[in-house]
């Protein structure tokens, strides 16, 4: 077998450095910005060529957040903020509870008006346009697993824009219960919060091919959190299995062109990786429209990106393997019978996965997205998400996976072994996923397809 370079403790250095030393890294913070100079820092020094691509977010802060429980007289819930909804005056607001069953479409009706609702996992979708159709006072949102604090999310602006939003908290299943048991009839409610244009970033290595510079692979992975969280295993577990994989190309070589990325501002809704797609397609068009331009020979630079490898949620001792892929069906036997070659288990589909990989295949580029689950994705988006249930055996195990299969198949192939090619389900998909699970388009008609 290949002697494999990648280093565990290399990687956990660079976990434990972003995790501890710098801290919460929320798109567009100060924070964010200091761990994007560190990362661009290492790939200079490893040689890369370096660039960093800004793109504006809205970033945020908290004020206050606070749940009464007035009748019965039960005092304060801890509770989260859901950033990015709706804000109440300043004294609060008080209303009705309405316990709802389900946040599914169908259980929605006219009875929400005017009340605060309490549900179970929270409200999406088509569910979520429903709901704000009836204008609801506030929502309160119960965990819907046990032990698990309550999660520090946003919602997108656009989906603000288009449907309307209302003051929303977050609170645990166990509080949730004692609501529901206890016949609660009216709360309080405080959430004040500051919102923040900001500028985010995405670090971009480029290794060049020895041989094939002109073909593309991206290997990437968010390095933004949460807000005021750790986010050891999301995402800082993969940025750091990126920041080692550049180490060990950049020392062995590669005979086609390797980016490493790391991409900003993914917990606001895959900021960094959709803008970068959106460069590429704005320099598609304009490559295509050039004069020296021959289509069948030339190829722009959205065409030269060949395949994307993406990792989110790494690094969790106790965990199990997964690989979501977009792509052709060589792709995902690839995967498969790599797992079953090296020993190291995944599971594995042809699916959409919620990350920076998805953008890259709405443009036509396979991706394969691979994650660890396990003790720490029990509390992703939450303050439990620490560095404690993460390892260097973790990371390295699965770092030298992924490096064996970059070797195999991209570094050291005669010929990419993967058509660059979506079939058509997987589009259908892709196009399901922005348009009704998030409910917004990120682009514009003329792109979609492309």
């Amino acid at each position: 077998m290949t002697e494999l370079l990648f280093d565990g403790r290399r990687a956990y250095a660079h976990l434990r450095y972003l995790s501890l030393e710098i801290g919460d890294r929320l798109g567009g913070s100060e924070n964010e910005l200091e761990a994007s100079a560190y990362v661009a820092d290492h790939f200079r020094g490893l040689g890369l060529e370096v660039r960093c691509q800004e793109f504006p977010v809205l970033s945020y802060g908290l004020q206050e957040k606070r749940l009464e429980v007035l009748e019965p007289d039960l005092g304060e819930i801890p509770c989260e903020a859901f950033w990015l909804l709706g804000d109440t005056p300043p004294e609060g607001l008080e209303g009705d509870l309405l316990f709802l069953d389900s946040g599914a479409e169908e259980a929605i009706g006219p009875e929400v008006a005017d009340k605060i609702v309490l549900v179970t996992g929270g409200v999406r979708g088509a569910a979520y346009e429903r709901m704000m159709r009836f204008q609801p006072l506030a929502m309160v949102v119960v965990e819907a697993r046990v032990a698990v604090p309550p999660m520090r999310v946003e919602a997108l602006p656009e989906m603000r824009e288009k449907f309307g939003a209302v003051p929303t908290v977050r609170i645990t299943h166990e509080d949730g219960l004692r609501l529901v048991k206890q016949k609660v009839r009216r709360l309080r409610l405080v959430v004040r919060t500051e919102e923040i244009p900001a500028t985010s970033q995405n670090v971009i290595g480029e290794l060049p091919g020895s041989t094939f510079d002109d073909e593309i692979v991206l290997i990437g992975a968010h390095y933004d959190t949460a807000f005021g969280i750790q986010g050891a295993s999301d995402n800082t577990g993969g940025a750091a299995l990126v920041m080692e994989l550049a180490r060990v190309f950049a020392e062995s070589g590669t005979r086609r062109t390797m980016c490493f990325v790391v991409w900003g501002s993914e917990e606001l809704g895959l900021r960094g990786s959709v803008h970068y797609v959106k460069d590429l397609k704005a320099r598609d068009k304009e490559q295509r429209q050039a004069e020296d331009f021959v289509k069948g020979r030339d190829r722009t630079e959205l065409e030269r990106h060949l395949l994307c490898v993406n990792l989110d949620v790494h690094g969790a001792v106790l965990g199990t393997n997964q690989a979501r892929i977009l792509g052709p069906a060589d792709l995902t036997a690839a995967v498969r019978l790599l797992a079953k070659e090296t020993g190291v288990a995944h599971e594995v589909e042809e699916e959409v996965y919620s990350s920076d990989g998805t953008p890259l295949s709405e443009a036509g580029v396979p991706s394969v997205s691979f994650s660890r689950s396990g003790g720490t994705t029990t509390y992703l988006h939450t303050v439990r998400d620490v560095i404690d249930y993460v390892g260097p055996e973790a990371l390295e195990l699965n770092g030298r996976f992924v490096e064996l299969f970059l070797r195999r198949y991209v570094a050291g192939a005669a010929l990419l072994p993967f058509e660059r090619k979506i079939p058509d389900e997987q589009q259908k998909k892709v196009r399901d996923y922005f348009e009704k699970q998030l409910r917004i388009d990120y682009y514009d008609d003329e792109d979609k397809g492309a």
